[in-house]
């Protein structure tokens, strides 16, 4: 994670008053709070971590110190409902501590040695999706494996935590185990930092920035697949994991210092640099997550301060890997300057097409910690952390490379997967060549780009089932008649706040955002009884298009066939513009 200064900010953070109604959503939990609406009952948001113990544990100490934790932290108390009319805005609610660590007697059958077990049963359980709305959104397990021997598995929701809040939950509960005194609660929570967050304006200059920075960048990461990509994203991943052994790595951070450029950098090049080379493309967009721990209030608070950033990446054929690293180390200061529009800003300021068979705006993920997930510890034993990522995919490809626990130069590295598009052995391979280039590109980093191994030859040695684009339907365009039409075009007239809803237009283009789909979808219900997924409305953007699905029509794809290639590229840009235009003359007029 890109860490920002620490800093003494001249604006207070106030405390809110918990009896004044609802709480809001900080901007990143509201991101994925959508993501979980358009997908519930899935795992891709879990945290997981297992510690292995070893030693003579006191469950009891070990119960209170857990309560302890609970007992400090609203974050971890935490539950997520839709809001009421008019806006639905999603709100958090604080409960009462309610964490219990159940401690379960591994049943072994005879076919695998204990540890296989475990942590095979462990990671069923960090693949168990969470209810948003009952909570608690943290799970504790005590897994007795052994004489003296325990596997503690801690699962928390991404709403809720982060990667350094693990750690401030496994010092904490350190302090709880070794019989520390209790401290009082922190006079701030994460709640008061996510209105504080949500009450700021957004920057007028940065979103400004952005705008024109991406201005061009290919909003779809064009990967080959092993198979043709659904109409629909699925979100079941697959994760896939790979050492990068001291051998590789210690070159590799040697080269980060002579370059001047941090390891997350170095690492982050090669990344994108493969996925330029699959891609056969220039320009990549590669997301990274960026901490919003900025203030020394925050610095021990459990919460989610994490968002997503993208960073744009030109991977010249024939330019050199260290004048690339240098490039990028660039982008990421100029990512860090203008770093308080959330993604989530960015996909409605850009509005790139939303197609559901993809993420909005970036299609692959990096993340690079130069320590170990966790450092936990427990007196009187001895504490093996050990990382267990949940079987979803948020986006197409995920890459997470963090110092494995042996405390060397030894990392790990897992990729996470889309399996509705790519085979486990794509992504053997496509691991194997990422170190391939990581090591070509630190032996002579003056080398060009397209020189560097992880080509489409490379990774996809063998012929690829051919695309196959969804049947389109005929466009609609006649007035609204059914009893559903009409209903939609007040719906889309109500929620957009506008008269001119034309039948077959668009509903981002006409200045929609994801949570007004998500007060469409709730109206539509209200008031037609029409049962459908949230995620359909993204499948069918238009009245047109929508009333057929509600009718029963065909599901085979959108109303009107989008061209290919240039031509598509073409017609998003004037999408996007005659949107951003919209807009203008909204604000003008204001």
């Amino acid at each position: 994670m890109i860490e920002r200064v620490t800093r003494e900010a001249p604006d207070q953070i106030p405390a809110l008053d918990r009896t004044a109604g609802p709480l809001p959503l900080s901007g990143a939990q509201r991101a994925v709070y959508l993501v979980e609406l358009l997908h519930p009952d899935t795992p891709m948001y879990n945290i997981t971590v297992a510690v292995r113990l070893e030693g003579p544990l006191d469950v009891p100490r070990l119960r209170t110190a857990v309560a302890r934790v609970v007992t400090r932290h609203e974050s971890l108390r935490s539950t997520f409902a839709p809001g009421t009319a008019p806006s639905f805005e999603p709100v958090q609610r604080i409960g009462d501590p309610a964490v219990e660590l159940p401690v379960v007697e591994l049943d072994l059958d005879g076919t695998e040695s204990a540890d296989v077990a475990a942590l095979r049963l462990a990671q069923a359980w960090a693949d168990e999706p969470f209810d948003l709305q009952r909570g608690p959104l943290l799970r504790t397990r005590l897994l007795l494996t052994g004489p003296g021997r325990h596997l503690l598995v801690v699962t928390m929701h991404q709403l809720v935590s982060d990667g350094p809040s693990l750690q401030v939950f496994f010092d904490e509960l350190a302090e709880g185990y070794d019989g520390g005194p209790e401290r009082a609660a922190p006079a701030l929570q994460f709640a008061d930092f996510a209105a504080w967050q949500r009450a700021r304006p957004v920057d007028a200059e940065q979103l400004g920035w952005w705008r024109e920075h991406l201005t061009g960048a290919p909003m779809v990461l064009r990967l080959p697949t092993d198979k043709p990509r659904p109409p629909v994203a699925g979100t079941h991943g697959g994760n896939h994991r790979h050492l990068l052994p001291a051998a590789v790595m210690t070159p590799a951070l040697r080269l980060a210092q002579q370059l001047r450029v941090t390891p997350f950098v170095l690492v982050l090049t090669a990344y994108a640099t493969l996925l330029s080379r699959l891609a056969e493309s220039r320009d990549v967009l590669v997301g990274v997550p960026v901490s919003a721990r900025d203030r020394a209030e925050l610095e021990s608070m459990i919460g989610f301060f994490a968002t997503t950033l993208p960073v744009l990446v030109e991977a010249h054929a024939d330019g050199g890997f260290a004048d690339l690293c240098r490039s990028v180390q660039a982008e990421l200061l100029d990512v860090l300057t203008y770093r308080e529009v959330t993604m989530e800003q960015l996909v409605q300021d850009l509005a790139p097409a939303r197609d559901p068979g993809h993420a909005p705006l970036v299609q692959a993920f990096f993340s690079f910690e130069q320590e170990p997930i966790v450092s936990p510890r427990l007196a009187g034993l001895r504490t093996t952390a050990i990382d267990l990522p949940p079987s979803g995919a948020k986006v197409d490809l995920d890459m997470l490379v963090f110092r494995s626990a042996t405390g060397a130069d030894d990392f790990d590295l897992t990729l996470t997967y889309r399996t509705d598009l790519f085979e486990a052995a794509t992504i053997t391979r496509m691991a194997e060549h990422f170190e391939r280039l990581l090591v070509a590109a630190v032996a002579d980093p003056e080398a060009a780009i397209r020189s560097l191994p992880g080509s489409v030859e490379d990774v996809f040695p063998f012929p690829r089932p051919a695309s196959v684009a969804a049947a389109p339907r005929p466009a609609v365009t006649m007035s609204p008649q059914t009893g559903m039409e009409q209903s939609l075009v007040q719906i889309w007239r109500e929620v957009l706040g506008r008269d001119d809803v034309g039948f077959d237009d668009n509903f981002f283009d006409l200045g929609g955002t994801s949570f007004a789909l998500v007060t469409v979808h709730t109206l539509i219900g209200a008031r037609t009884g029409a049962k459908t997924s949230l995620v359909s409305l993204l499948e069918f953007p238009t009245i047109a298009a929508l009333a057929r699905h509600l009718g029963g029509g065909p599901r085979t794809g959108p109303a009107v066939a989008e061209p290919a290639g240039p031509a598509r590229a073409a017609g998003l840009r004037d999408r996007r513009n005659r949107l951003l235009q919209r807009r203008s003359g909204r604000r003008a007029g204001e």
